[in-house]
């Protein structure tokens, strides 16, 4: 095997490239022309099965599109020798990419290359290149067909490997290098410096080596996983990527999320990791109390976090029986109604984000029908922001042997929690200590090293003993923290729309204002549309569009931004207390590059305590 530094092996390397693109070229119309027909032919037939294959040939032609309009065929190159079942070696020559099925295209020097997907078992070893067995799926057996390979058990063993990297810019390959090494860093630096989305992305060519770890793992005893970590460590992508490389391919599972918005952030890229809508979907906690209960009547506005129920399961499950004791027949609406009235909860005439957790544990008590098919799986995004309740009710609710992925961060609990600990998760999912693992991601990608020094100093102040975290070096932008103070509220809206405006001239876009509570939303809309400020109003079922948006901090948790303009971080509204300190640190974490914090200093408020936390050493403008 030649050494990656010979020119001779970058030529060669460039012929693969443009093989692929010689071949995506000719082969992106023939795959249209066969979309085109599918669907044709699935009107004419009206079957569920020809509409399904319609959609994958349609997939395969998306997927084809976005990589050659990306220019993007594969991130790295396994290459060595590997043995098969029957104890038989053979030469591995093959590409990964990192979108959802493989392909395989003619190279023009002779033969064929296979470009697999990063999902599939023999790209662990792109995760781990120091792995030496692969466990592979049965779907899989089509890698050994393609070696002319047999065996009854469908695994290989590595002899000797080489794993790299490959850079490619403008059709041309630049470098090849080890994986993990400079190709790897310049890649995740490239990232960093891109604008955020309103959306999330598949990232599997930039998780380094400890989120690729979590990824890889396939120990079938693990029945609840913690991912736990500062904000920014990839929790969120670890934890979808990781179903969609480890769990089996016939599993299902839901993607469960304690808001609409995040919701919203994370369904786009779940059928692009693999996992359709008929393996998963992602749910907000309104979605799964809506479809416990489609027939009551909710309020309109349920984009916020669902609170923790002031009482417990016992106390419901012992007002529930009490009505139904009473009156065996009564309906369920009025069971919790009577029961709430018993607990002295106050209950409106459309049920609201208050009821969700109550409501979700009546339905499990009253074993209301699942979602089908039923989930081998669950993951928890923000699962600090999920009720204990509700963790009791969907224990109960869905089948035993159920999997758990729990992603979250303590520090980043809202002020309705009670408790601060994942033993009260582990607890109410009913997990033994033997199948669960705690994991803690320590290097933080999206929060830059100012704005994560910063948001840690909140962090040591309330928990001293905290495990290590750090911002990794390869940002682009060091970060800005940012702490003005005015004498009036009209002087920090002017200053406020100012900043914005200023942000916009350097080109960020995706720019958030958060105010502390929803009953500062409408002054401050009424301000910076007196401005001409072009921005959204995040409320009602409404998604993150992108730009400049105006909301609470419960409705973006999970999402992340360029810029965050934090307003009215005065004592009323940011006390000295613990949830006003975790509320900072959450508001400040969104951003990947610019924090500001506005507070009042005079007759119309003070600033709140925790700025003196925040802003050693950082600049205050005149």
């Amino acid at each position: 095997m030649r050494h990656r530094d010979e020119p001779s092996d970058w030529m060669d390397e460039q012929v693969i490239l443009d093989s692929w693109a010689q071949w995506a070229e000719g082969e992106l119309p023939r795959r249209r022309i066969a979309a085109n027909r599918a669907y044709k032919r699935a009107l004419q037939v009206g079957d569920e099965s020809s509409w399904q294959h319609a959609e994958i040939v349609e997939r395969g032609y998306g997927q084809l599109e976005e990589m050659f309009a990306r220019r993007d065929p594969y991130f790295a190159r396994i290459r060595g020798q590997m043995q098969d079942a029957d104890g038989q070696p053979f030469e591995v020559d093959l590409r990964v990419h990192r979108y959802h099925r493989s392909e395989a295209f003619p190279v023009l020097s002779g033969g064929e290359m296979l470009d697999i997907s990063h999902l599939a078992p023999l790209a662990d070893l792109v995760r781990n290149p120091s792995q030496r067995v692969l466990n592979l799926t049965l779907q899989d057996r089509k890698f050994l067909d393609w070696l002319d390979r047999t065996g009854a058990n469908p695994a290989v063993r590595v002899l000797d490997c080489s794993v790299e990297d490959i850079e490619v810019q403008a059709g041309q390959v630049v470098r090849v290098a080890p994986r993990y090494g400079a190709i790897f860093e310049d890649r995740v630096r490239r990232r960093l410096s891109q604008s955020a989305s309103p959306a999330l992305d598949i990232l599997a060519d930039v998780l380094d080596a400890e989120q690729n770890a979590v990824i890889a793992n396939h120990d079938p005893s693990l029945r609840l996983i913690i991912l736990d970590g500062p904000a920014g460590t990839g929790k969120t992508v670890v934890a979808a990527h990781r179903i969609a490389v480890a769990a089996p391919p016939d599993s299902r599972g839901i993607y469960v999320t304690p808001t609409v918005t995040l919701r919203d952030y994370v369904r786009p890229v779940l059928p692009r990791l693999g996992l359709e809508k008929a393996r998963a979907n992602a749910w907000s906690l309104v979605d799964l109390a809506a479809f416990m209960w489609p027939s009551f009547s909710w309020d309109d506005d349920m984009v916020g976090i669902v609170p923790e129920s002031l009482c417990t399961r016992m106390q419901w499950t012992a007002a529930f029986e009490t009505v139904r004791t009473k009156n065996p027949q009564v309906s369920a609406e009025r069971i919790y109604r009577e029961a709430a009235s018993r607990l002295g909860q106050t209950v409106g005439s459309r049920f609201g984000l208050h009821d969700v957790a109550a409501l979700l544990w009546l339905g499990a008590w009253l074993r209301r029908t699942r979602p089908q098919p039923e989930p081998d799986w669950v993951i928890v995004d923000e699962a600090q922001a999920i009720p204990v309740l509700a963790y009791e009710a969907l224990r109960q609710w869905l089948a035993p042997g159920t999997s758990w992925i729990l992603a979250g961060d303590l520090m980043q609990q809202g002020n309705h929690q009670i408790g601060d600990g994942w033993s009260m998760m582990q607890e109410a999912l009913g997990m033994h200590p033997n199948h669960v693992v705690h994991l803690w991601l320590s290097r933080s990608y999206r929060v830059p090293p100012k704005i994560h020094q910063a948001a840690e100093r909140l962090r040591l102040a309330l928990y001293p003993q905290s495990k290590p975290s750090e911002s990794v070096p390869w940002h682009v932008h060091a970060g800005q923290v940012t702490i003005t103070q005015t004498s009036t509220f009209e002087e920090m809206a002017r200053v406020v729309h100012a900043r914005i405006q200023a942000a916009l001239a350097e080109g960020i876009v995706a720019i958030a204002i958060l105010v502390p509570h929803t009953t500062r939303i409408d002054d401050w809309a009424q301000k910076m549309a007196q401005y001409g400020l072009d921005f959204q109003v995040l409320h009602g079922n409404d998604g993150y569009r992108g730009g400049v948006v105006l909301t609470t901090l419960d409705m973006v948790r999970g999402l992340e931004f360029d810029a965050v303009l934090i307003v009215d971080v005065n004592t009323s509204h940011y006390p000295n207390t613990p949830a006003a300190a975790r509320a900072l640190y959450t508001s400040m974490t969104r951003s990947r590059h610019l924090v500001d914090l506005f507070s009042l200093q005079g007759h119309e408020g003070q600033p709140s305590p925790w700025l003196s936390v925040i802003e050693n050493g950082l600049l205050r403008p005149a």
